[in-house]
C-alpha cells in the first residue's frame, strides 16, 4: 500500500491491513511484539526494572516508607500505583495533571496487586497496630507505542521481585523503633501477567482467524494482539486478560463500545493463555 494512503488515510489504511490478516509491521493479527525485562535498573530505588516491548518501553521504581497503618486494617500496610505519562513519550501526550487514561491505569495496577493476591498486605506491617510500610510504585512510561497494560504489569511484577525492604524492631518497653541495614525479599506469592487485545469492526468477507459475524451485522469482529499506539487509536475497544502460572484469569477489564460474543471471548481467552507463556518466560529469568 502507499505512502500516500497511510497518510491520507491513516484509519483507512490500518483496516485494510487488518482485513488481510496482516498489519503494517508485517505481524500476524495474533503475533505480539518481542518482549524483555530487567530489573534492579535504578539504583535509588528499593526496587525497579525496565520492560521493552517492541517500541513500547517502560520503567517500574519502588520507593518504601513507613507510616502508621489504619485503625480499621492494623495488621497491613499499603500499596500506592502510579502511571505517568511524560510529554516525551508521545506527541501526542501533553504536559499537566494526569490525563484519565493514566489515572484508570493507575487503578488498574492496584487491582490486578489485591485481585491476584501476589502480594499479601500483611507482609507490609512489622509492627501490628504501630508501623506499615507503604510501597509507593511508579512506572515511567518512557516510549509509548501502544499497550500499556502489560508492559506495566510486567515491570510491576519484575520490581516487586527485586525488591528489598529493610528488616525493622520494636522495642515496646522504650516504645523505640529501630531500621536495620540488612534488608529482605518479600514473598511474592504468584506472578501474574497481563495480555491484552484491541477488537476492530471489519467488513471484510476474507476476514483472518478470530473473527465472528453477528447476527443481523454484516461486520465481523477482528482480534489484535499486543497492539501498536496506532492501532489502539483506531480500534472499536480493547479487553485485557489477567493470568496466573496456571492459567486461570484473576481480572478482566474491558473498554470501549463493541462488547465480544462468547466465541470471540473464549478465542480471545485461548490467545491470551498461549501468549502469556512469552511474558512469564521473559519473567521468570529475572526470578
Amino acid at each position: 500500500m502507499s505512502l500516500e494512503f497511510e497518510v491520507l488515510l491513516p484509519e483507512e489504511f490500518l483496516i485494510k491491513h487488518i482485513e488481510t490478516g496482516r498489519r503494517p509491521d508485517g505481524r500476524k493479527l495474533s503475533e505480539r511484539r518481542p518482549i524483555s525485562i530487567s530489573s534492579g535498573n535504578i539504583k535509588s530505588a528499593d526496587g525497579s526494572s525496565i520492560v521493552k516491548q517492541g517500541n513500547t518501553t517502560v520503567a517500574c521504581g519502588i520507593k518504601a516508607e513507613l507510616a502508621k497503618p489504619t485503625t480499621e486494617k492494623p495488621d497491613q500496610g499499603f500499596i500506592v500505583p502510579n502511571l505517568i505519562l511524560p510529554n516525551m513519550c508521545h506527541p501526542s501526550v501533553k504536559p499537566g495533571p494526569p490525563t484519565p487514561a493514566a489515572q484508570e491505569l493507575s487503578v488498574f495496577i492496584k487491582d490486578v496487586i489485591l485481585a491476584s493476591e501476589c502480594l499479601k498486605l500483611t507482609q507490609l506491617c512489622p509492627v501490628v497496630g504501630k508501623l506499615a510500610w507503604v510501597l509507593h510504585i511508579d512506572v515511567m512510561c518512557l516510549d509509548h507505542d501502544g499497550n500499556l497494560r502489560d508492559a506495566s504489569i510486567a515491570a510491576v511484577m519484575a520490581a516487586l521481585n527485586s525488591l528489598k525492604l529493610p528488616e525493622v524492631e520494636y522495642d515496646a518497653d522504650m516504645d523505640q523503633i529501630t531500621v536495620s541495614k540488612s534488608t529482605q525479599k518479600l514473598n511474592i506469592m504468584c506472578n501474574p501477567v497481563c495480555c491484552s487485545f484491541s477488537v476492530f469492526n471489519v467488513e471484510s468477507s476474507n476476514s483472518a482467524p478470530s473473527t465472528e459475524k453477528s447476527a443481523g451485522d454484516s461486520s465481523q469482529l477482528s482480534l489484535v494482539a499486543d497492539s501498536t499506539y496506532s492501532e489502539e487509536e483506531v480500534a472499536n475497544s480493547e479487553i485485557s486478560f489477567v493470568l496466573l502460572e496456571k492459567g486461570d484469569i484473576c481480572l478482566t477489564n474491558q473498554t470501549g463500545s463493541r462488547p465480544l460474543t462468547e466465541d470471540n471471548m473464549q478465542k480471545a481467552i485461548s490467545l491470551a493463555t498461549d501468549q502469556a507463556a512469552q511474558i512469564r518466560k521473559a519473567l521468570k529469568q529475572l526470578i
